[in-house]
């Protein structure tokens, strides 16, 4: 066999080699063993001013929103696997079910359900960046809104 065969063959195989690894790490990436989904519910109001100083890595996102007291009520994290379903009691009787489906090009894709009771408050699926963050305001409770802050980790 000649010299310049014997190369093609072993670029060749070394192709071949390089697809099939970038074929596992894709595989890889798109199913996640489990989710760290983290829940944080804040309450906002203008009845006061303050800011809870545990909110402090959100300040920029939250005070988009314009009120002049965020307090952080609960905190929850749970490891869900993906296609399976966690649900947090957020306080006024909420619930909040969050279903990891899938992660691709480090972003990570999660179903939200949020309801009282039988009632559905709100329905949607949100893309976050591996270790990012959504927030979802609006829902009244005592004198002021609630925000759900919503991130998620890949494990």
């Amino acid at each position: 066999m000649s010299l310049p065969t014997t190369r093609l063959k072993r670029g060749l195989l070394f192709s071949a080699l390089m697809i099939f690894f970038a074929a596992c790490l894709s595989a890889a990436e798109t199913s996640p063993q489990t989710v760290q989904v983290k829940i944080g519910t804040i309450l906002a109001s203008n009845q006061s001013d303050g800011f809870d100083p545990r909110l402090a890595p959100l300040e920029k996102q939250l005070k988009i929103m314009k009120y002049r007291s965020y307090r952080l009520l609960k905190e929850d994290t749970q490891n869900v696997r993906p296609h399976t379903s966690a649900t947090f009691e957020i306080p006024g009787g909420r619930s909040l079910i969050i279903t990891p489906q899938d992660y691709q090009n480090n972003r990570i894709s999660l179903k939200v359900h949020l309801q009282r009771g039988e009632k559905p408050l709100l329905d949607t699926t949100v893309k976050l960046p591996n270790r990012g963050n959504f927030l979802s305001g609006g829902f009244s409770h005592e004198g002021g809104v609630l925000v759900l802050s919503i991130s998620a980790t890949v494990q």
